[in-house]
């Protein structure tokens, strides 16, 4: 499991990131810390309840998140990256 700070500007920017997600294999979460929220990075729907121009996390798990990390670099914020080994 992977972790990176990711911002949205616009609903535009939501939507292009889901249908990012929706192209890889990992699991893709977004935690909303603002609103206490977990949603599916897949879920265009989950993704417009997000805050925008707020921090928000980024969860990707599973056998591509290297790469997905990579293809989602224009969302980071900040520097934080975390991989977690959970097993």
């Amino acid at each position: 499991m992977v972790k990176m700070n990711v911002k949205f500007e616009t609903p535009e920017q939501l939507v292009e990131f889901s249908r990012m997600c929706q192209k890889v294999e990992a699991d893709t979460l977004i935690e909303d810390t603002v609103h206490k929220l977990i949603v599916d990075g897949k879920s265009v729907m989950g993704m417009m309840t997000v805050t925008l121009n707020q921090r928000l996390i980024f969860v990707v798990d599973g056998s591509d998140e290297k790469e997905v990390l990579s293809t989602f670099e224009k969302y980071r914020t900040e520097d934080m990256v975390q991989k977690q080994n959970l097993g």
